[in-house]
């Protein structure tokens, strides 16, 4: 997700010229040549399309090969490159491009590190350490570009998302309660009910609050639910998921 926010993650197609080279540059990655991969695309192409392909490798590296570990590398080199790229760049808009290119790289590979979401990736408590680090990095660069409240509380819940993988049940809910006002102030209903739902998922987890934010993360369900838009299905659908595996480990 380069655009929408995983909440919702990305999927990009390569163009047809870029094809062999993408094609060798994930030969190499999968025979464990992280370097060769990345260079391999670095050097074949202009700047800016070779962040596309970067990105694309990234998800390779999470869907096809599965490796969490080897994704995080790959999108590590991808976020230097870019941030190098803008650093170079002639002009404040080259710069912002690439400095975009970075972040969004930084919030999917993040995103990617959560195990929430249910996909059949094995994901170690090293992967969700690596994973706020790169939600730390996506949540400076926002700042850096200014993005505003929507993509500020993103990046908030994916800071939080991960604390909560990792046990940190308190800093995730304070997380998730900013990120819960950033998407007030940017009036978006649906997100800021989303990250309600996180807090009160955090909590359920805690003893001490379980069974009352139980029932409150049930009433924030049922609100999402009947928004109706696809966006307030997809969060209660993910949501739902999200409380059967925290509440299975």
């Amino acid at each position: 997700m380069m655009v929408q926010y995983k909440l919702n993650r990305c999927h990009m197609e390569p163009e047809g010229n870029d094809a062999p080279f993408e094609s060798k540059a994930f030969d190499l990655l999968t025979a464990g040549d992280v370097a060769a991969a990345v260079a391999t695309i670095t050097a074949s192409r202009d700047s800016l399309a070779a962040m596309d392909a970067l990105a694309r490798l990234c998800q390779r590296a999470y869907r096809e090969l599965k490796s969490v570990p080897t994704m995080t590398a790959v999108a590590w080199e991808a976020i230097g490159f870019g941030l190098q790229c803008a650093a170079a760049s002639p002009d404040p808009e080259s710069a912002r491009r690439y400095t975009s290119g970075a972040r969004a790289i930084a919030y999917n590979a993040g995103a990617n590190c959560w195990p929430g979401w249910g996909d059949a990736v094995e994901i170690s408590p090293a992967d969700v350490a690596e994973g706020l680090k790169l939600a730390g990095r996506n949540y400076q660069l926002v700042a850096q570009l200014a993005l505003g409240d929507k993509a500020m509380g993103a990046a908030l819940w994916l800071i939080g998302a991960l604390e909560m993988a990792a046990g940190r049940l308190g800093e995730a809910i304070g997380r998730f309660r900013s990120a819960e006002e950033a998407f007030h102030a940017a009036q978006l209903p649906a997100q800021e009910a989303m990250a309600r739902g996180y807090a009160l998922l955090a909590a359920k987890l805690l003893p001490a609050s379980h069974f009352r934010s139980t029932d409150s993360l049930e009433a924030v369900l049922l609100s999402l639910r009947a928004m109706g838009s696809p966006e307030a299905q997809f969060f209660a659908g993910q949501l739902a998921t999200a409380d059967r595996i925290f509440s299975e480990r």
